[in-house]
């Protein structure tokens, strides 16, 4: 989550029972075609982009630019608790997923990075949030009211030049949540920071049940790094760059497959599930 979030999202697993799960399957089937596949049409794909890449807490919206990664990711693990070796390739799984889905270059590095994930005890947040991202109300909040957190910066350009994400390995694995925090904020810093109960089946609602990306995730990151929009543009602009951007996504079958091909060498399939 983001500083100026705060989340009461919770894992599926301490929330459906095995029979709601089973009479939820079991309803699926009658569904209309045209029904499950809602989030696929042109309209929710906007409104989905225009809410988790355009829209902050708090009412910051007002002078919001597209933001994205412009130059390679390089990625540094601070890993000082829990299962290291777990945790590395964890997050060197999720990480390469991500750049097979945006095409945008993530390297794991030692010096130098743009961008820090930390991996930490509970107690450790507040300092490294201190040292890392800074003291304002909204890192308050999500420190007080978040499991993890992760924070972008962009350049005059609006192109994101750094970002920090932390994650409680104590708190997170207490909660259910260790996974779903690896997830999503390493794909909320490619430059989708926001959650919304509008977007649906997705890893950017609080209320969902998904720990992974869907096939909509897929599409929302194919969108952001799509050569018809660019760091800088305005929420007008980026409205308008859309219809074009999702009509070739719909021309090369990425709208239709995104279902099955979110799982290419994806965290999910790499645990199993």
């Amino acid at each position: 989550m983001f500083p100026w979030q705060h989340s009461s999202k919770r894992s599926a697993r301490h929330l459906i029972g095995p029979w709601l799960a089973a009479a939820w399957l079991a309803w699926l089937p009658g569904l209309p075609l045209q029904a499950a596949a809602r989030w696929q049409s042109d309209e929710y794909l906007i409104q989905s982009f225009m809410e988790v890449a355009m829209k902050r807490e708090y009412g910051h919206e007002a002078q919001i630019r597209f933001s994205r990664w412009q130059t390679p990711i390089r990625l540094k693990l601070i890993n000082e608790f829990g299962d290291k070796p777990l945790q590395a390739e964890v997050v060197r799984v999720q990480s390469q997923h991500l750049a097979r889905i945006t095409g945008q270059p993530i390297k794991l590095v030692e010096t130098n990075p743009n961008l820090t994930l930390i991996m930490t005890r509970h107690q450790q947040m507040a300092s490294w949030a201190n040292r890392t991202i800074g003291q304002g109300g909204s890192v308050k909040i999500a420190l007080k009211e978040g499991i993890c957190l992760a924070n972008f910066a962009t350049n005059p350009g609006f192109e994101i030049a750094r970002a920090t994400i932390i994650i409680p390995v104590d708190y997170s694995r207490d909660k259910g949540r260790f996974l779903d925090c690896v997830v999503e904020e390493l794909t909320q810093v490619m430059g989708l920071p926001n959650d919304s109960d509008k977007v649906f089946p997705s890893i950017f609602n609080d209320h969902s049940i998904d720990s992974f990306p869907t096939g909509l995730d897929y599409v929302l990151l194919k969108l952001a790094y799509h050569p018809a929009l660019r760091s800088g543009m305005t929420v007008d602009e980026v409205r308008a760059a859309l219809p074009a951007a999702i009509k070739t996504l719909r021309a090369n079958g990425d709208i239709a497959q995104a279902d099955q091909r979110v799982q290419i060498e994806s965290l999910k399939r790499w645990a199993g599930l």
